[in-house]
């Protein structure tokens, strides 16, 4: 008789994990946050008509550097934050974030900033070598058609 005690938690058990499951495929828990890393692409430079050195010096740049310290680049990528939300914030096009990676800059580092700018919605960022270009804030402008 003392069985009936066992099925009591059993059925408690299994309608606990299934209630979990259903939390977890309802908030997306199992869905794949990837960000996808396109590298400075040289044809489309020559479509544009400039380089991204020439796009570079009409801007306003802050410069941020990732030296390898573990302490210190997470300062520095919080700060990074904090300044893609205040460009942002202001709405200034003309203001960009220049981001060094050392050569002890770690994986995860790199990745991370790539997810600040993803999670941030910045409109124009671009890789190059150890340089980790970021212009957040894009003015949209309208031409009106006849």
């Amino acid at each position: 008789m003392k069985t009936k005690i066992f099925y009591i938690y059993g059925v408690f058990f299994i309608i606990f994990v299934a209630a979990c499951f259903l939390w977890m495929i309802r908030n997306d828990t199992f869905a794949e946050k990837a960000t996808y890393i396109s590298y400075r692409d040289k044809d489309i430079e020559k479509e544009l008509g400039y380089t991204l050195e020439e796009y570079v010096k009409t801007k306003s740049i802050i410069t941020l550097q990732l030296n390898g310290n573990e302490k210190y680049d997470i300062s520095i990528l919080n700060r990074f934050q904090l300044e893609i939300q205040k460009i942002k914030k202001e709405e200034n096009p003309n203001k960009g974030i220049h981001l060094k990676f050392g050569k002890k800059t770690t994986y995860e580092n790199v990745i991370r900033s790539f997810q600040i700018c993803k999670i941030e919605d910045c409109a124009t960022y671009a890789p190059d070598g150890y340089d980790f270009w970021v212009f957040p804030y894009y003015k949209k402008t309208y031409s009106k058609l006849k």
